[in-house]
């Protein structure tokens, strides 16, 4: 499609909604919907095929999620969310007593908690301290010395909207001898990322934010070079690499990172896969493009009433989806009220934050104003 507004037509949400909260549950399009139904009907058939075409699309699948985050498949597990993924990483590491791991004060619970279990093995959590909704290298720097054995950051910060510089992040990683673990939800489906040309080590991400897919349904990458690092705390038949042999019980594991997958959600990765094809379709770039226009009329309009703006806007670098704003009511109550007017954002503490996606719209943007105006 040419243009961006023909497919607003997949995303039913539309015609009751300006929803503007994907940061947040982005609502699944029709072909999703359509491939998750497909699934369901044959799984009421049960035909003796259904298990081969199965595993042939959860390998196309995994091939998306490479293409995506500019990886090799090999390097790709499914698992069943963000939380899920850092766990793996977490639990897989070598620590011992006295190690450190750097995350950032703004972090979304999924990418601390993780690492805070491993106060109970000796291993101490330090924050670096965020500094007007961002959080600068140079703070975290001042956290890291001989003993951080692993930085744990967002792609996107969920509240303010913050974009890391994963690359110069990495470098701070490479000079203390550290790995570099993302937590990617925030910015995956939005933004392009070449976790390459990063340096990234590990990232995980869940299907359903700006991904557009359905819960319980996400991916580990874990760089193939570091993949000896991480223990296998859990293991599965699906990690093996004679699957079929069910009676067989020293079969291999797989050597990439196939080997942390347990029993794989299909319904999930059906939905997930017509999600990426749609976004890879549409373009990461054009998509990202789109987004940043129609923020930038939002930070206009915001700038231009005289709304205190917590999101960094200044640099376009530092920017995502993601814009948050003091109101000038409670929040939740202007959260509420915004719905009933069909207009869906979220309140997050004293801001309420807004995040559209490629397919909304500039008059959306307007409406959103409108009502804050009244």
């Amino acid at each position: 499609m040419d243009d961006l507004q023909d497919y607003r037509r997949l995303f039913p949400v539309t015609e009751r909604y300006a929803y503007l909260n994907h940061a947040s549950t982005g609502p699944l399009p029709t072909p999703a919907v359509e491939a998750m139904t497909r699934h369901l009907a044959q799984c009421a058939g049960r035909e003796e095929s259904d298990y081969e075409q199965w595993e042939q699309r959860v390998a196309e699948v995994r091939g998306l999620i490479a293409c995506l985050i500019q990886a090799r498949p090999e390097e790709i597990a499914f698992v069943g969310s963000t939380s899920h993924g850092l766990n793996i990483v977490a639990a897989g590491f070598d620590w011992r007593a006295g190690d450190n791991i750097v995350c950032a004060e703004m972090e979304f619970p999924a990418n601390v908690y993780p690492w805070l279990n491993l106060r109970r093995k000796g291993v101490e959590v330090r924050f670096a301290q965020a500094q007007e909704g961002r959080i600068p290298l140079p703070a975290i720097a001042e956290q890291m010395d001989s003993r951080t054995r692993l930085v744990a950051i967002s792609f996107v910060e969920f509240c303010t909207g913050y974009r890391h510089d994963l690359a110069a992040v990495s470098e701070l990683c490479r000079l203390h001898h550290a790995r570099l673990c993302v937590d990617g939800i925030q910015g995956l489906g939005a933004l392009p990322l070449d976790v390459n040309e990063c340096g990234v080590d590990y990232l995980a991400a869940q299907a359903p934010k700006w991904l557009l897919g359905p819960t319980g349904i996400g991916f580990l990458y874990c760089r193939q070079e570091q993949l000896p690092e991480l223990d296998l705390v859990m293991g599965g038949w699906r990690g093996v690499v004679n699957q079929k042999d069910y009676f067989c019980y020293d079969s291999e594991w797989f050597p990439d990172a196939r080997r942390f997958e347990l029993v794989p959600n299909i319904l999930g990765i059906i939905g997930l896969g017509a999600s990426l094809e749609l976004l890879l379709g549409v373009g990461i770039e054009r998509i990202e493009a789109q987004i940043m226009a129609l923020t930038d009329r939002l930070l206009e309009h915001l700038h231009a009433e005289g709304y205190q703006i917590v999101t960094p806007h200044a640099c376009h670098a530092e920017r995502s989806g993601i814009v948050s704003f003091v109101p000038r009511e409670d929040p939740e109550a202007l959260a509420r009220r915004l719905k009933a007017a069909g207009i869906v954002v979220s309140a997050r503490g004293p801001c309420i934050r807004v995040s559209p996606h490629f397919y909304n719209t500039a008059g959306e943007i307007d409406r959103l104003m409108d009502e804050l105006r009244r």
